[in-house]
């Protein structure tokens, strides 16, 4: 086998792996990010878990059917950016949507999300969900709502009988 094969082998292995490792999967585009703002972008990510790679999109390509995301074929047209999450499941959906908000060079294609491929639109809703933390900080407080009414009604009652 030649070396430049074996290189696109173990290319492929590699993204191949990090599909099936992954909990989820983000392909952005990035073109017009300016290197100083694609390692912001790649700190922000590391800081949850989430490496980001740019690999030829034939590559992913092969990768991504080997895996069982043949659906990606669609999304991989021009130069793509490939974040692979293994910390929380939507930590790269909501740290790369956050940082297209003040970077609109970074567009979101595609992504996989328990073990479905989603297009923009569907990333995009993935990112607005409140993660496991906000939810049980949501449920807590719901459950801690009802105890302080009661406490300020009988602190109410306790005042009006004292005067």
């Amino acid at each position: 086998m030649k070396p430049a094969l074996q290189t696109k082998v173990a290319v492929v292995k590699e993204i191949t792996d990090n599909f099936k490792n992954a909990n989820s999967a983000v392909v952005v585009e990035y073109q017009k990010l300016t290197v100083a703002e694609f390692t912001q972008l790649r700190r922000m990510l590391a800081e949850q878990d989430v490496s980001i790679k740019v690999y030829k999109n034939n590559l992913v390509d092969l990768a991504a059917k080997e895996a069982g995301f043949a659906d990606l074929s669609a999304f991989l047209t021009g130069p793509n950016a490939f974040a692979f999450g293994t910390g929380e499941q939507m930590a790269a959906a909501k740290t790369l949507a956050k940082f297209a908000k003040t970077h609109p060079a970074l567009k979101l294609k595609a992504g996989i999300y328990e073990g479905k491929v989603l297009d923009t639109k569907g990333i995009v809703e993935i990112a607005s969900l409140p993660t496991k933390n906000e939810l049980i900080a949501m449920f807590a407080s719901s459950l801690l709502y009802p105890l302080r009414m009661f406490a300020i009604g009988v602190k109410e009652i306790a005042k009006t009988r004292s005067e």
